[in-house]
C-alpha cells in the first residue's frame, strides 16, 4: 500500500508552527555526563530546589487505595482549599494540569480566529504558541529597556480586533512585576486581561483582590514552583464565575489526576513550611544579586522571582559551553543576549558565583558578541 501524504491532515498553521523547546531533563543530563544528580546544578526551570514538601509526599503514602477510581471532575475539595488561600470564592476558581493548560482553555474559550492577543516580550515563550494554537494573532508590544511594560503602546494597539492583553507579573524571564496603576490602565479599556502570576509567591504582589472590581480580569497562578510540585503539574485560574461554568464545559472532565489533588490541598494546608523555603530562596536571590552585580562581564536585573535575568556582555554560546563544562544549566535568551537563573540551595549559588566571577579567566566569553 503507498503510504499517504500526511502532511495534507495536518492544519497548515500547525505545520508551520516553531517547537517550543524546553529545558533537558535531569537524568538525561544524568546521563549525558555521566555523573550523580548531586552533581548537577540544574537551574533552567524555576524549580523549589528544596524538593516538595514532607507532608505532600506524606499525603500520598498515607491515602488508601483509591486510584482505580477517577478524582472529582469538580475537584471541590481542591477549589475550597484554594479558596481559602486566596480570599475569593471556589466559584471563581478551576484548577488544571498546570496553569499552560488553564491559559490554553480561557484562549480556547474566548478566541475565534483573527481575535488579536496582545503579550509583551520578552515574556513567556508559550504564550506565542497557545495564542497561534487557538487561531489568534499574537501581538508584540516589547517592553523598555528596563523590561517595564510601554503601556501607552499597548493602549495605541488596542482596536476592535483586540480580545486580550496579556501580562506576566512577575515577568517570565526578567522578574520585575507590573504595578497596581498599571493593569487598572489595562482594565479600564474593557478588553480581557489576563495576569499570569506563576512566581506571585516570591513577590507577595497580586491583583486577585481586583477581581472583585473588575469582571473581565483573569489571574493564572501555579504551585510548580512556589510549593515544588512541577512534576505533579498543578495550577489554578481565578475569573468571573460566568467564565468558570463555561470553561467546565470545554475542559476534560478529569484534567487533574489524584496524586496532583492530593498533594495540591496537602501544600495548602502546609504553607508555614513552604514559606520557610521561600523565604531562604528569596535571601539566596538577594545575596547572588549582590555578589554578582558589579560585575563588568554581566548585566543582572533586580527580580521579584525565583531566578535572576542576567545580560552577557559577550558571547552567549560561549558562556553557554563554560557554565555546561562546569555541570551548570540555565536557560538563555537569544534574543537579548541573556540567561535566566533558578535560584538553587546555598552550596549550588556559591559554585554559580564562583564560576560567574570567574570568567574573567575566559576572556573570549564576554569579549565578544555574536
Amino acid at each position: 500500500m503507498k503510504n499517504a501524504d500526511l502532511a495534507k491532515f495536518i492544519r497548515k498553521d500547525i505545520l508551520k508552527m516553531a517547537t517550543y523547546s524546553p529545558a533537558p531533563y535531569l537524568l538525561d543530563l544524568k546521563e549525558k555526563y555521566k555523573c550523580s544528580e548531586d552533581d548537577i546544578i540544574k537551574v533552567d526551570q524555576g524549580e523549589n530546589p528544596y524538593g516538595s514538601p514532607n507532608v505532600v509526599r506524606a499525603a500520598l503514602i498515607r491515602v488508601k487505595n483509591i486510584f482505580n477510581r477517577y478524582p472529582d471532575p469538580e475537584y471541590k475539595k481542591l477549589r475550597h482549599a484554594i479558596s481559602k488561600y486566596v480570599g475569593m470564592g471556589a466559584e471563581h476558581i478551576m484548577v488544571g494540569s498546570g496553569s499552560d493548560e488553564l491559559l490554553d482553555l480561557v484562549l480556547r474559550m474566548v478566541t475565534k480566529e483573527g481575535d488579536e492577543i496582545i503579550s509583551c516580550p520578552p515574556t513567556y515563550g508559550m504564550y506565542p504558541m497557545l495564542i497561534g494554537l487557538n487561531k489568534g494573532k499574537n501581538v508584540c508590544i516589547q517592553r523598555n529597556t528596563d523590561y517595564t511594560l510601554r503601556v501607552d503602546e499597548i493602549l495605541k494597539k488596542i482596536n476592535n480586533k483586540t480580545k486580550a492583553i496579556l501580562v506576566c507579573s512577575p515577568n517570565n524571564p526578567t522578574g520585575n512585576t507590573v504595578t497596581e496603576p498599571e493593569i487598572r490602565k489595562l482594565l479600564n479599556t474593557g478588553k480581557l486581561i489576563l495576569v499570569d502570576e506563576a512566581y506571585f509567591e516570591f513577590s507577595n504582589k497580586t491583583f486577585i483582590p481586583l477581581c472583585k472590581e473588575y469582571n473581565n480580569l483573569i489571574v493564572l497562578r501555579s504551585l510548580s514552583k512556589w510549593a515544588g510540585l512541577a512534576g505533579l503539574r498543578l495550577g489554578y485560574v481565578i475569573m468571573s464565575p460566568v467564565f468558570i461554568n463555561e470553561i467546565m464545559k470545554i475542559k476534560l472532565p478529569f484534567n487533574v489526576n489524584l496524586t496532583a489533588e492530593i498533594g495540591g490541598i496537602a501544600a495548602l494546608n502546609d504553607l508555614y513550611s513552604i514559606q520557610k523555603k521561600i523565604k531562604k530562596i528569596i535571601s539566596e536571590r538577594e545575596r547572588i544579586y549582590n555578589s554578582l552585580n558589579k560585575l563588568p562581564s554581566l548585566t543582572v536585573y533586580p527580580s521579584e522571582a525565583n531566578f535572576l535575568f542576567i545580560k552577557i556582555n559577550g558571547s552567549l554560546s560561549k558562556m553557554k559551553d563554560y557554565l555546561e563544562q562546569n555541570r551548570i544549566f540555565s536557560r538563555y535568551c537569544k534574543e537579548e543576549n541573556s540567561l535566566r537563573l533558578t535560584i538553587g540551595k546555598p552550596e549550588q549559588n556559591d559554585k554559580i558565583i564562583s564560576c560567574l566571577k570567574n570568567v574573567k579567566e575566559y576572556k573570549s566569553y564576554y569579549n565578544t558578541k555574536e
